[in-house]
């Protein structure tokens, strides 16, 4: 509906219930005046039943078994600021209680003094119900074994398992909790300064898969991967507090925040399955630290027409905690944790001008300055080629950020405003020292896109061409440009194509290619069209629409080339009558991506070689569309009854497809086994939900609904998962696609009081 009808309406309203008021006897009105000073109490209790069980259908509300809950919700406010002469109130709130998903809160508060107030919410995750694994452990443990399961005896890849290894894969249900619980406060010392505290626990626990490599005693071959639940185990607590002035021209707010993390593992153990014997492997688990900010802000009214705002901050973060896998390098580490430490400052200024009633300008600057402080050090441990002594530095990344933008507002008359903006952005990125050895010389730079500046220029037209129509229209153009050192040596293997093929200069421009940039870092040309209307056809139907369009072009040898984004919504409200109407939702949109590389072949022996210089072409596209149909009916059965109807259909596709550029050897080939298309990836979902709420008198309403909801997905990264189709270095999981289709029926009652 037209924006601009539905305040003209209120505003009418506002003044005929003004006149009524007026004229008619106070009496009349006590009901109504009552309603707004004492608030409505609700509480609601409720008995949903779902038909099966599906992870992905329950992922983050808990239903994800079949069976029956018992949910109950309830909102509660009073004290004698409601319908007294007072100034105290409290309120207690609670969600989806019985649910995975529930939360509850209680507040406390005398107007203009004081105020304080509990919140805790809980959230599961149920990431799979599929997953299958012949390891033994404790859900959110950090200890995984294998009873006999690897050995010189058993099968050699995954794909050869014995009957006795198949017969030790179980089904583990994965998933991961987050509980947070914050108190808060306020305190007003005088009409100008308060202050105002939170503090926050959130505690996590639970698992999230996570692959995990075995140390590679026997070479490449000899390492093997597993799937495994890794466990978070961690809790942090953040502190806020903030001490707030307002003057009758300036505002100003002085504030500390800290943040603490612990994690209860040092680290996550799980054995080995090889035909080579192995000790028990370790891998990190997210190691503890701390962050702690300081921050004012403020701004200044310095004229009628002119204010000034802005804010700085300083924060330092460090993280010193043991390393869990000293056991793994071939010499002993240089220091027995990482020593981590980074310090951030921001600051920001804004200036804006009310020129003219009809002309706003404004002017912003905004810089960040990350500084890692942390040491680098040449650490020692074996490649995955099994041949070579991995002697990197570890990389402490610093960055810096400047942000420049000018700003207008226009209103050209009554009907039309436009809106012009220019933003300059510059990222600069580097080490502040690097370790040296003899493949790292003094000076050598880790680095590979050094700066990024971007330009950018944004025009919006707004239109209000009638009473019932609104219109707009904007422009976006960005040229961003980034200077590169493919030169730079970066703590990693890779020798694509990278010369000289000395294992002594690996890592040379991030170990790709010459020649490549990543899309994210690449110099572009980017252009967005985006309009829009809301027209309110008549008093029964309103529509409405938008679409954007966004092109981009690359400036890269190698890497992606080439992209195009763009989406269509349309939404439409009928009220085929007094108290009921029917709306539609469509909305559709698609991105595509062309990018290109050299070939790079797994045997290089001739005589199955490449052409020199030979390149592929990879085309990505991404698109999903969702129809939708809502239906609302009130008013039946004597005003008793309102019914509601809600159908909605969404498709999502992805597809890859890949093309050599030269004729041989061709995609059969074993040199080369890159080409061609992937099978489309397919998600398909159906919901129907149906929902109908009965008065059964005053204050009471029974409500029932029904949902389903059907999901068919095809992915193929799952077959790889699945025995006898894995990787041989990788231990199959089973894994599934969700596919479901689920029945849930909801029955709740409803008490409401004043």
């Amino acid at each position: 509906m037209n924006k601009t009808i539905r305040v003209s309406a209120l505003a009418i309203a506002v003044q005929a219930g003004l006149a009524a008021l007026y004229a008619m006897p106070v009496l009349a009105d006590d009901a109504e005046l009552a309603a707004l000073m004492l608030p409505t109490n609700t509480v609601e209790a409720g008995l949903s039943s779902t038909t099966r069980s599906s992870a992905k259908f329950g992922e983050y509300t808990g239903l994800n078994k079949s069976g029956e809950r018992l949910i109950g919700n309830f909102s509660l406010r009073g004290g004698d600021a409601y319908g007294g002469n007072g100034t105290q109130r409290y309120e207690l709130t609670g969600t989806d209680l019985g649910l995975t998903s529930r939360n509850f809160g209680a507040s406390y508060s005398d107007q203009g003094k004081w105020s304080v107030g509990l919140v805790h919410d809980e959230l599961t995750h149920y990431t799979s119900d599929s997953f299958q694994t012949p390891y033994n452990g404790t859900m959110g443990g950090n200890i995984y074994t294998l009873s006999g399961f690897g050995s010189a005896a058993t099968g050699v890849t995954t794909r050869t398992l014995t009957a006795a290894q198949l017969a030790q894969f179980h089904t583990v249900d994965v998933n991961n909790t987050r509980e947070n619980t914050s108190i808060f406060g306020t305190l007003a010392l005088n009409s100008q300064w308060n202050v105002r505290m939170d503090f926050n626990h959130l505690e996590q626990t639970g698992a999230k898969l996570q692959s995990v490599g075995s140390s590679t005693f026997g070479g490449a071959l000899g390492q093997k991967i597993s799937i495994l639940p890794l466990p978070t185990n961690s809790r942090t607590e953040t502190a806020n507090l903030a001490l707030n002035w307002a003057g009758e021209k300036a505002h100003a707010t002085v504030a500390y925040y800290g943040s603490f993390y612990r994690d209860n593992n040092n680290g996550f153990l799980f054995d080995t399955w090889s035909t080579v014997a192995q000790p028990r492997q370790t891998f990190g688990t997210p190691p503890n630290n701390n962050f702690q900010q300081l921050n004012a802000s403020g701004g200044y009214t310095l004229s009628d027409k002119t204010k000034l705002a802005g804010g700085l901050s300083y924060s330092y973060n460090n993280q010193n905690t043991d390393y869990a896998y000293d056991n793994v390098m071939t010499s002993p580490s240089p220091t027995n944790s990482l020593n981590g430490a980074v310090t951030t400052m921001h600051a920001d200024v804004k200036l804006t001008n009310q020129t003219t009633k009809d002309l706003l300008l404004s002017a912003m600057l905004k810089y960040d300055d990350r500084n890692n402080r942390t040491s680098s050090n040449i650490y020692n441990a074996p490649a995955i080629n099994g041949g070579n002594i991995y002697n990197y530095p570890n990389t402490p990344l610093s960055i810096t950020k400047t942000r420049g933008e000018l700003a207008g507002d226009y209103r050209m008359d009554a009907k039309q405003k436009v809106r012009l903006e220019v933003t300059y952005d510059q990222m600069d990125r580097q080490c502040n020292q690097y370790a040296v050895n003899a493949n790292y010389p003094a000076g050598t730079n880790c680095v590979t896109a050094t700066q990024t500046r971007e330009g950018k220029v944004n025009a919006t037209y707004r239109l209000k061409a009638t009473e019932d129509l609104n219109f707009n229209a904007g422009y976006t153009l960005a040229a961003r440009r980034t200077s590169f050192d493919q030169n730079a040596r970066t703590a990693m293997i890779g020798t694509n194509g990278n010369l000289p093929a000395s294992t002594a200069i690996t890592g040379l421009n991030a170990g790709d290619y010459r020649g490549f940039q990543p899309f994210f870092e690449a110099s572009r040309n980017q252009s967005v069209l985006k309009t829009g209307a809301n027209w309110q056809a008549s008093e029964r139907v309103s529509l409405t629409a938008a679409a954007r369009y966004t092109d981009d072009t690359y400036l890269a040898d190698y890497g992606v080339q080439k992209g195009h984004a763009w989406g269509v919504d349309l939404d439409t409200s009928f009220a085929y009558r007094e108290q009921g109407a029917l709306a539609v939702l469509l909305t559709m949109q698609e991105r595509t991506r062309d990018s290109t590389d050299l070939q790079r072949s797994p045997i290089a022996a001739p005589p199955l070689t490449l052409p020199s210089g030979a390149t592929f072409t990879n085309k990505m596209r991404d698109s999903d569309s969702t129809v939708g149909f809502n239906v609302k009916q009130s008013g039946l059965m004597g005003g008793k009854l309102d019914v509601a109807g809600e159908l909605a259909y969404s498709l999502g596709l992805t597809d890859y497809y890949t093309q050599l550029n030269y004729s041989a050897p061709t995609c059969s080939s074993v040199t080369v086994l890159s080409c061609g298309s992937t099978p489309t990836i397919r998600n398909q979902m159906i919901q129907l939900k149906m929902t109908g709420n009965y008065q059964l008198e005053k204050g009471t309403k029974l409500t029932l609904s029904y949902l389903h909801r059907n999901l068919r997905s095809d992915d193929f990264y799952y077959n790889a998962l699945q025995y006898g189709y894995t990787p041989t270095g990788l231990l199959p999981t089973n894994q599934a696609a969700p596919n479901y289709a689920v029945n849930m029926i909801f029955a709740s009652l409803t008490y409401s009081f004043k």
